[in-house]
């Protein structure tokens, strides 16, 4: 009788606490959503977002890529880009089509295809062959990351910025072929376009 009456109680106390966990992460979740309301609660909403983030197995995935959005904006507007550049990742890895993602994506990466960049200037300068060649493949690589960023911008929402710096990057690594076919790219790349992040 004894047996019975414990297990029950450990039954319930089971229960209730499965239950207390799944209200708690509720209610974690509306206390971030409150306080990204408000610039001014910006070090309360990174500490409530980092806490859902690392409680991600609660939320379901678009939970998880509205509040990897929203710290990542914080850190950019922090100067972090190091810190925004890894949850935009994971947004772009939940909701491929949510395209405002990759702009931000793409200027946190076209900043080290300058640093490249002047890298591939100065070894030309002091006519450092090896140098320069070795700058330049490093440099090419981060452009064509760069540009994948920015070509699925441009196909979700034509903008001249965009176009002008997609120009300008396959310029600076000599591919015209990949600059000429870029409207048919984005036809393909258009069509799973996201504006708006939602999170139910």
């Amino acid at each position: 009788m004894k047996k019975t009456v414990l297990l029950n109680l450990f039954l319930l106390f089971g229960i209730s606490t499965a239950f207390a966990q799944k209200q708690d992460i509720k209610e974690l979740y509306f206390d971030y959503t409150q306080s990204r309301m408000n610039e001014d609660q910006n070090a309360i909403t990174v500490e409530k977002a980092t806490s859902l983030l690392n409680r991600s197995s609660e939320l379901n995935d678009k939970q998880v890529a509205n509040v990897s959005f929203h710290l990542a904006r914080i850190y950019e507007s922090m100067g972090k880009p190091e810190k925004a550049e890894p949850l935009y990742e994971t947004v772009t890895k939940l909701v491929p089509g949510y395209y405002v993602t990759y702009t931000s994506l793409g200027f946190i990466n076209l900043k080290k295809c300058d640093t490249l960049g002047r890298k591939v200037s100065e070894s030309a300068k002091l006519k450092d062959a090896a140098r320069n060649e070795t700058a330049f493949k490093a440099y090419k690589v981060q452009v064509l990351k760069t540009i994948h960023y920015f070509e699925k911008a441009e196909a979700c929402e034509t903008d001249e910025r965009t176009l002008g710096i997609l120009t300008s990057l396959y310029k600076s690594i000599k591919d015209t072929t990949s600059l000429a076919s870029l409207a048919e790219r984005k036809v393909l790349l258009g069509k799973d376009c996201v504006s708006l992040l939602d999170d139910e």
